[in-house]
């Protein structure tokens, strides 16, 4: 789950985390601070819908104002629960599919989306244009986990749904 709040003037540019606290932040340029952090909530994954949960997103509140008094006066604007893809090793994928030309994958980044998306915009935009990157990606690569669900089992590719992958992530509420 996250929130945004109201308009501050501007105290942080990176996006900030507390140690054994669910807690992670970061200020945009208009001035509006998102507030998240591992909060879970109810969700279903299918519908890729998830329920706020106002009493965590208190407890949420709290954390950072505990840490940013002057944030406390603050208003939120809005808050948000969402679906977030989790790999078996908390590891995103990032690399060139192994079943369609052309197509490059970057997903279950398990939580670390803000902290990812700069470099891995620029991998994916070098695997688009140049067809490598410049960056060592191996560690990243879908085969890490064997052959994909439907191989094993011996489903042919044909017969999986247009739009969904083979290769299975985890899935649980976005906080």
């Amino acid at each position: 789950m996250l929130m945004i709040t109201h308009r501050v003037a501007p105290f942080v540019k990176p996006v900030l985390g507390a140690t054994g606290r669910a807690l992670s932040f970061k200020q945009f340029d208009n001035g509006t601070v998102l507030i998240g952090g591992g909060l879970r909530c109810p969700a279903d994954a299918q519908a890729r819908h998830g329920e706020v949960d106002m009493l965590r997103l208190g407890t949420s509140a709290q954390t950072v104002t505990a840490l940013f008094p002057h944030l406390g006066p603050l208003g939120i604007n809005r808050a948000w629960a969402g679906v977030e893809a989790f790999m078996p090793d908390q590891i995103p994928v990032i690399g060139p599919s192994q079943s369609a030309p052309g197509v490059v994958h970057a997903f279950g980044f398990s939580a670390h989306g803000f902290e990812l998306g700069p470099i891995v915009g620029q991998i994916v935009a070098e695997l688009i244009t140049e067809q490598r990157s410049t960056l060592p990606i191996d560690a990243f690569a879908i085969d890490r986990f064997g052959k994909p669900r439907s191989a094993m089992a011996g489903t042919p590719r044909a017969q999986v749904p247009a739009g969904r992958s083979t290769h299975h992530s985890s899935s649980r509420s976005y906080g």
